[in-house]
This record gives C-alpha cells, sequence and structure tokens, in this order.
C-alpha cells in the first residue's frame, strides 16, 4: 500500500511543521512583549529574563526557516498521498488543501520579506502571529 506510506509522511511532517511555526509564533510574541518593554522602560522579574530582541528575531525566522521546507514536503506528500487513494491530487472542493497552500505562500512572503527587503523586528514579528493564526484556520477551520 503506497499511498499509506505517503499518509504517514505528510502527518508526520504537518506536525513537525506546525511544531515549528509555533515555535516561530511563540518567538513573535515574546519579541513584541520585549519590544514594548523597552520602549516603555518597564522593568521587572519577567521583562528581565525575557532573550534578547536580536535573539528572539533569529529564533523566528529559524524557526520558519525549518518549518518551511517540512511544510512543503508536508503538502507534496498529501498531493501524493490524495492521488493514491482519490485518483487525483487536488480536489477542487477540500478547503484543507487550499488553506495549506495559503498558508504555504504566507510562510513564502514572509521569508522573501525577510530575505530580500531585509525587513526584521516588529513587522516580521506581527506577520509570523498573522501566519500562526492561518495555520490555526488551516487546522481547525478548514476541518470537513
Amino acid at each position: 500500500m503506497p499511498g499509506f506510506n505517503f499518509l504517514k509522511i505528510h502527518s508526520i511532517t504537518i506536525y513537525v511543521s506546525y511544531c515549528a511555526f509555533f515555535a516561530a509564533s511563540l518567538a513573535a510574541a515574546l519579541y513584541l512583549i520585549q519590544d514594548k518593554a523597552i520602549k516603555n522602560k518597564l522593568s521587572g522579574a519577567v521583562f528581565g529574563r525575557l532573550p534578547s530582541l536580536s535573539f528572539l528575531d533569529r529564533l523566528n525566522y529559524r524557526s520558519i526557516g525549518l518549518g518551511f521546507p517540512i511544510l512543503t514536503i508536508s503538502i507534496l506528500s498529501g498531493f501524493v498521498w490524495a492521488k493514491t487513494s482519490h485518483g487525483i491530487y487536488w480536489e477542487g472542493y477540500n478547503s484543507r488543501q487550499l488553506y495549506s497552500l495559503v498558508l504555504w505562500l504566507v510562510y513564502a512572503l514572509i521569508l522573501h520579506v525577510r530575505l530580500t527587503a531585509r525587513l526584521r523586528g516588529r513587522k516580521v514579528a506581527l506577520l509570523s502571529i498573522a501566519a500562526f493564526f492561518m495555520m490555526a484556520l488551516t487546522l481547525f477551520g478548514a476541518c470537513r
């Protein structure tokens, strides 16, 4: 049963990529909290223990950089699995496939903006959090 192997690959890679994207969004949220604390000159036990802004920015970028190729493998293996089990790569009525491709495009946009425009910091953190909500929509909102 070759389709079963692709289902395993798809399931494992989607889980790993979503974990990486969760780490990216967590780093982005911490970045925004730390950034606001620095701008408002807040101090305390919590703010003093947060990592530096540059570390959180790099963690966000590297987590997306790890999750993106794994998400690509997941989407491709999902297409192959759909072909072996349903006889077609793309089910036009399957919202989960559509949301997954949109999610892939959003993370591709974040990486592109980060690499070409040299955009860093707050704007990338906001994009990362928006992408996380898109991921939640893909995972939970697209269920049939």
